[in-house]
């Protein structure tokens, strides 16, 4: 069974991925209150879904990185050529290394496809640097800049959070024929 990465607006893949990263969200980073529900930079970003056989095993949101311009500027990033890459979830019952490597492999030639050259997320230590080993693997540049206390906000307050910037730019090769 093969799994499709696709951008999606089918409405029932994207009603399982907000339900399968509300599921996800609440038990893995113990937020029990998270709402999983489409939220407004879902309507107005791109949503990369994997799907086996018409379910969602996972997904990410792209969006225009809503990093203040001056803290773009900090890292010589110019705001229009970045996104954010948001909600990524994988389905823990598939979930494996292979698995996170190909989802990665996809969002960034999907993001590459819409026109970034750089793509920016917020995560815990531990998953940047799993992240800064696929995009290693992939050969794909990578840099975990420093942990940002103003982004632990609403529910994720409490949480560590560490800016990484995929450098899109790097590696012109489709990643996803190897994927």
């Amino acid at each position: 069974m093969s799994i499709t990465f696709e951008l999606s607006r089918d409405p029932q893949l994207l009603e399982q991925y907000f339900a399968l990263r509300e599921r996800c969200f609440r038990q893995e980073l113990e937020l029990p209150g998270f709402d999983g529900s489409e939220e407004q930079l879902d309507r107005c970003g791109h949503i990369l879904i994997a799907h086996r056989n018409g379910e969602c095993v996972g997904g990410a949101r792209i969006t225009p990185s809503l990093l203040p311009v001056d803290q773009l500027r900090d890292f010589d990033l110019a705001p229009q050529t970045c996104c954010a890459w948001e909600r990524f979830v994988l389905d823990p019952a598939i979930r494996t290394v292979q698995l996170a490597r190909d989802f990665l492999a996809h969002l960034i030639e999907m993001s590459r496809v819409l026109g970034y050259r750089h793509a920016l997320m917020y995560s815990s230590r531990l998953n940047a640097r799993f992240y800064r080993q696929c995009h290693t693997a992939l050969g794909v540049g990578f840099h975990i800049h420093e942990t940002i206390p103003d982004a632990s906000r609403g529910p994720f307050a409490g949480l560590e959070h560490y800016l990484s910037v995929s450098q899109l730019h790097e590696e012109r090769r489709s990643l996803c024929l190897a994927a």
